[in-house]
């Protein structure tokens, strides 16, 4: 039935997850009678301004002059739900908060929301900078920012729940109606929504970018020549995946943005989460984008994105507080996602070579790198990690997991710029003594 299956009950109740307060000065959890959800944290909140003594960041590249990473990945073997274990901090969090202030110190950067999960639990709350260059206004956990394309990983999750719930099947070959493409036979949901559409990379974004609607920009894609046959090539996509919605709506009789609220914002506990610029600009505290990677000064640009017509791609907003519950419901150790919707996202369904050699110096740590359904798979060493990340001009966004040691790392920041895109090998380095952790000393 087109992907879609008969609704065969009602909308299951899904657990729920504790989240944190907003930021305070620096301090170890828990202190007397503090409950074992904020066992081992380290709380920090820096608000006073960075000075940047040397350089600047003449590339939009985080990782080489050429190339660029917009978007960062990872995911992993499914392992079973284990205990929470009453630990003490771990020893690495004293240096990465060194280089959280460095990364926060950088001339580019101007706010930034950082957390750390260690064994399923929070470890580290990092907030520093500004919502807007000069205003005084102070980034907390409950700042609101832009995912990008980290919304691709809710979109993925949100078709497996619909499908564990019997309400399609990703299986199935997509519709003409929804999406017609060039060549013999048409992708199955499944390879689309995993990048193996066949089209070219980032298939008219342009349009999307010039204003044109993702209803006509979907339209066109059926006169674009192929460079594989559906299913046997990674190309990474937003228009194509934007599709999704119409599935979503199809099956549940909800829009998009109500569908992701039903099925994972709420039951999720993700409470500050949103779609769009309305609800980026809703709350009390919002970051303005600051956009430019050689940008001379701080000046906080417009939240507004030509990208907000294709949300199920690129359109969450999110704060820290939301990613924290975000990744703790993937890794699911005691409480989140069912494990057969983890199996299904998770699953490395596309090796995505192109991907590999754009993380330049990274792939001394990185030979391999498959996208899921709406997440990424890297192998690091013998470490498997789930992960993406988003960029929209002056907004970034990462989550890299590793769900066999309940290991997770978000962040969130609301400029360009490459110091935090960073963090993230810095943290694997610190935590794995794979590395010196310099990743940031090497910035130009």
């Amino acid at each position: 039935m087109d992907g879609l299956k008969r609704i065969v009950g009602p909308f299951a109740a899904l657990g729920g997850l504790a989240l944190l307060a907003g930021p305070a000065a620096a301090q170890f959890y828990p202190p007397e009678g503090q409950s074992l959800s904020r066992m081992g944290a380290i709380e920090i909140a820096r608000t006073g301004p960075y000075v940047q003594t040397e350089g600047s960041v003449p590339a939009v590249s985080p990782f080489s002059r050429t190339g660029a990473l917009a978007a960062a990945e990872a995911t992993t073997r499914t392992v079973k739900a284990s205990p929470r274990i009453r630990l003490e901090p771990p020893q690495y969090l004293g240096a990465l908060a060194d280089r959280l202030d460095q990364a926060a110190g950088f001339d580019k950067t101007v706010g930034l929301a950082v957390a750390v999960i260690e064994n399923g639990e929070v470890s580290l709350i990092y907030t520093a900078g500004e919502t807007a260059a000069g205003s005084g206004d102070t980034v907390t956990a409950e700042t609101r920012f832009r995912a990008a394309s980290l919304s691709k990983s809710f979109t993925g999750v949100l078709l497996a729940i619909l499908e564990s719930e019997g309400l399609i099947d990703l299986d199935t070959e997509v519709p003409t109606r929804f999406l017609d493409l060039k060549g013999p036979a048409q992708p199955t949901w499944i390879e689309l929504m995993s990048q193996r559409s066949g089209l070219p990379p980032n298939a008219y974004d342009n349009l999307i970018e010039g204003g044109v609607s993702a209803v006509e920009a979907r339209a066109r894609l059926s006169t674009v020549d192929l460079v594989c046959q559906p299913g046997e090539c990674y190309t990474y996509q937003n228009v194509a995946f934007s599709a999704a919605e119409l599935l979503i709506e199809e099956a549940t009789g909800l829009t998009y943005e109500q569908a992701v609220r039903r099925y994972v914002f709420e039951p999720y506990r993700l409470t500050t989460a949103g779609v769009g610029e309305d609800d980026l600009v809703s709350g009390r505290s919002w970051a303005r984008p600051h956009r430019g990677w050689v940008r001379q000064a701080d000046l906080a640009g417009q939240p507004s994105t030509y990208y907000d017509d294709v949300p199920s791609a690129a359109a969450i907003t999110v704060s820290l507080n939301d990613m924290i519950a975000w990744a703790q419901a993937n890794l699911a150790w005691t409480d989140g996602l069912p494990e057969d919707v983890r199996q299904r996202v998770f699953t490395p369904y596309a090796e995505s070579a192109r991907e590999t050699r754009g993380l330049g110096p990274l792939r001394a740590r990185i030979d391999e790198t498959y996208y899921g359904l709406g997440w990424r798979v890297y192998e690091w060493g013998d470490r498997t990690l789930i992960a993406h990340a988003g960029y929209l001009s002056g907004y970034g966004a990462q989550v890299v997991m590793e769900p066999e040691t309940g290991f997770a790392f978000v962040a969130l920041w609301n400029s360009d710029g490459r110091a935090p895109w960073r963090l993230w090998p810095t943290v694997m380095d610190l935590r794995t003594g794979d590395g010196p952790g310099d990743w940031l000393d090497q910035i130009e």
